[in-house]
Formats: C-alpha cells, structure tokens, sequence
C-alpha cells in the first residue's frame, strides 16, 4: 500500500493563517486534531468532507493530536516516479514516532495523546502529511476497538458493501468506475468493523484518484471481499480459510511496509475472515461482473 499522495492541482500556492480544531469520527475511534494551522475554508471542507465535525465538550474523543509549525525538509524526497516516504518507530511500550517528508509526529496509545510538526504549509504537503499521520494514528488504534483499516475499495449494492482488494494495478479504481452509479464508500482505503456481526464496513476520509465531488459517509454490513484479478473472462474462486487470510492480511496497510505490528490484529483477520466470504474475482474491462455477484451473494 502506497502512503496517501495527491497528484490534484492545488487552486492557491499557500494556504490561508489561521488555526482549526476539529474531530474526525472514524467508527468506533474519534481522532481530534487540534490548532491545525490553517482555516476550516477551504482546506477543511474540501480535504474531511463530509467527515469533519466541529468538537463538543460533550464527547472526548480516543486521540488528541496538537499540532505546531516548523521548517525544513525532515526526511528526503523519493526520486521520480517512487512513493512518499514514512518513517514508522516505536520508541517505548505504546508510543511510537512518526516522521515524513514535511511532518514530525507522536502518538501515545496509552494515554490518547500526539502531537505533530508541520513544516510545509504548501496545500498539497500539508493533506498528504495530515492523511499520512492519520491513516497510521487509526491503525494504531484500532485494533483495540475490534476493527482496522484495509486497503481496498468498498461499493455499495442492495445495502451492503463489496470489497475490492489487491495489489496496487489490481484494478480497484477500475472496478469502482466499472460500478457507477452505485454508491463508493472509498476507491482506496475502507475500515472494517470485524467485531460487529455482521462485519460492518465504514467510510473513511482516506482515498486514492476518486473526484471529491462523490466522495460520501457512511457504514454499511459487508457482503463479499473479493481479491482483483485482470482476466478475459469473468469468474469467482473462493478462497480457502488459509488463503483468505493470508491474502486479507496483505492488505492490511502499515504492517508489512512499515513493520507495524499488534498482537491483536491476526485475531481480527481470522475473525473477518470466518464471517465474510473471501474469493478471488476474475474480471474484464466491463460491469458485467456485478450480476455474477448478485447471484453468488444474494441480499
């Protein structure tokens, strides 16, 4: 899984002064970011809409993020055509330190406390230093609560939520276009109640190439998570219990590249697994996969 990069243009150079707090409810987890040194207008609504919600004293949320202001490159630029760097480090029982190109950060998950640095306020740096921070703040606190974060997109049909999984250039862009008009939760990065009988699936405000404009909240029951597979046919082949996990676990974002690991999240994969059904979905460049589905997964 690639670390968040975004190719879009930016409409202005800088972004405006100012500071904003504000909470993201992701699940069962609300992450509040605090003094994010810029304006709810624009960089709030266009980055965290719909998610974003304005704090009350009333709800506390699981994390408390402070942020500051900095200079200077932190960590290299990759070369052409390589992704974001992330730099993932547990310095003692529960806290662990997270640097990128243009963000120093913290996270404590024993007491819901962070910090983060930001030393670019150019738009583009400060979304991808924010959503990088955050996807890994969510990852290491999910688990706790029973669900995690999975690198897939996730499509709503007949009020329940297919997952479309794989590799980068499985095709997971190609099948969320393929099911227009249906409603897409992500194109990239979904959350996964595994807890919840039936597993229940959340939009997250964490995406790939999908336009802004269709982006939506929501949480749906999953009906099927299905592994892409380019083909010049289209078929369904379900996983064994060994393969389903293994292959769910692949997805699983941060573990593998960034060495993150928790002693629960196996569990909640082989959970996942028992309750939602796992196959591979050989597929050609047409939506005609969707009445395969629908047959092989009635509502």
């Amino acid at each position: 899984m690639s670390p968040s990069s975004d190719s879009t243009a930016d409409t202005v150079a800088v972004l405006p002064d100012g500071r904003t707090t504000f909470d993201l409810p992701l699940g069962k987890l609300r992450i509040r970011v605090v003094d994010l040194p810029t304006t709810w207008e624009p960089f709030i609504e266009e980055s965290y809409a719909p998610f974003a919600e304005v704090p009350s004293a009333d709800v506390t949320p699981n994390l408390t993020v402070h942020c500051a202001t900095g200079q200077g490159l932190l960590v290299p630029l990759p070369r052409p055509g390589e992704v974001p760097v992330i730099k993932l480090k547990e310095e003692g029982p529960g806290v662990y330190k997270i640097r990128s190109h243009w963000q120093d950060g913290v996270i404590d998950v024993r007491t819901g406390e962070g910090s983060v640095t930001f030393t670019s306020m150019t738009p583009i740096h400060l979304r991808m230093s924010l959503e990088n921070f955050l996807r890994i703040a969510c990852q290491l606190l999910l688990p706790a609560r029973g669900s995690f974060l999975m690198h897939s997109a996730g499509i709503v049909d007949q009020e329940r939520c297919f997952l479309f999984f794989g590799q980068s250039g499985a095709g997971k862009s190609l099948a969320t276009k393929l099911s227009l008009p249906r409603r897409t939760l992500s194109d990239d990065m979904i959350l996964v109640d595994a807890d919840a009988t039936p597993v229940i699936i959340h939009a997250v405000p964490f995406f790939g190439a999908f336009p802004m404009a269709h982006r939506t909240r929501g949480a749906f029951p999953a009906a099927a998570a299905l592994r892409l597979r380019h083909s010049e046919d289209t078929r369904i082949e379900p996983l064994s219990a060994g393969r389903a996990v293994a292959t769910v676990s692949a997805s699983i974002p941060f573990v593998h590249d960034l060495g993150l690991r928790h002693d629960g999240l196996l569990d909640l994969v082989n959970r996942f697994c028992k309750k939602v059904p796992v196959a591979d979905l050989h597929f050609t460049k047409s939506d005609r996969f969707w009445s395969l589905l629908r047959d092989r997964y009635p509502a």
